[in-house]
């Protein structure tokens, strides 16, 4: 009996710890607004339908520069209403995508509101609010004065700013995985996707223990990511390894209902990055920025 009890408790896989993520994608329509309306039709019309298949919510950051091309203005915007419903809903990245570094503070504030004409227009025909903005580049402000200014004048035009913790630099993959797809090279398109996905992991697993560094605990993990090519054929695979990692999908409300996202963001400079080094910063612990994985020297290499 106790053999058998043995052999069996042997096949048991233990139980993964249960975890939550949000996942966001920046740069709707799409990455580049000189992709051609079919290519961006699929690579949303296929994006969304994973994470409605596999009950995955999300939020789409909007850039309405994206929208205006000459002829296809209204087919752009139904690819935006394909990102309203129970499940998903619309953020504004600002009209044109303008970094805060380098653009006079009145300049980027102006296309921020330009940036949420339409988008707003579209969720209050859908009964949404326009809740959520997310800075170009994640940079939030090169000196404290910039940054203090603008979260002012987000707050003041009733802004959340969506923070992330989980950036896999996968639009730099995604430029390596177009061009080997467009030049048929198809075992260099699998050799990126493999790295792309293990790239991910990495990042991941950095998230989960700087979190438990950081706070003792899990957090929920929110992952930033862009609407292209890659991640529309990655997904399916990336969310089986996020649910293997013991992952279930919420909204990014309900990520941020966790008190981790009550602490301050006190980072100031000219990069970009996760929540989680920011949030560092506001409780005086050491920076592990340095720490965080690179991508493969091959990828960055190939987009210089």
């Amino acid at each position: 009996m106790l053999a058998a009890c043995l052999a069996l408790c042997a096949t048991v896989t233990p139980a993964q710890p249960v975890r939550r993520i949000a996942l966001t994608f920046d740069d709707l329509p799409g990455v580049s607004q000189r992709s051609s309306l079919a290519v961006l039709d699929d690579i949303n019309t296929r994006l969304l339908a994973t994470l409605r298949i596999e009950r995955v919510p999300a939020v789409g950051f909007v850039n309405e520069r994206g929208l205006d091309v000459q002829g296809e203005r209204e087919a752009r915007l139904a690819i935006l209403r394909q990102w309203i419903g129970p499940s998903f809903t619309l953020g504004n990245h600002t009209y044109s995508h303008k970094d805060i570094n380098d653009t006079p503070l009145e300049a980027y504030q102006a296309d921020v509101l330009k940036g949420e004409i339409t988008t707003r227009r579209l969720l209050d025909a859908s009964g949404h609010e326009l809740v959520w903005f997310r800075h170009p580049y994640t940079h939030t402000g090169p000196t404290p004065e910039i940054k203090a200014a603008l979260d002012a004048f987000l707050n003041e035009h009733g802004y959340t700013v969506a923070p992330f913790t989980i950036e896999a630099a996968d639009y730099a993959f995604a430029a390596v995985y177009e061009r080997a797809l467009i030049a048929g090279e198809l075992a260099r398109a699998d050799e990126t996707m493999a790295a792309y996905l293990l790239h991910q992991d990495h990042m991941v697993a950095f998230a989960e223990a700087l979190a438990m560094d950081t706070f003792g605990r899990d957090i929920p993990q929110i992952l930033l990511g862009h609407v292209n090519r890659l991640n529309a054929d990655a997904m399916p695979e990336l969310l089986r390894r996020l649910r293997a990692r013991g992952y279930i999908f919420v909204t990014l409300d309900s990520a941020m209902d966790d008190e981790a996202y009550d602490t301050p963001d006190r980072f100031v400079g000219r990069s970009g990055p996760s929540w989680l080094h920011r949030w560092r910063v506001a409780l005086g612990l050491p920076s592990r920025m340095a720490a965080e994985p690179d991508p493969p020297g091959w990828i960055m290499k190939a987009i210089e």
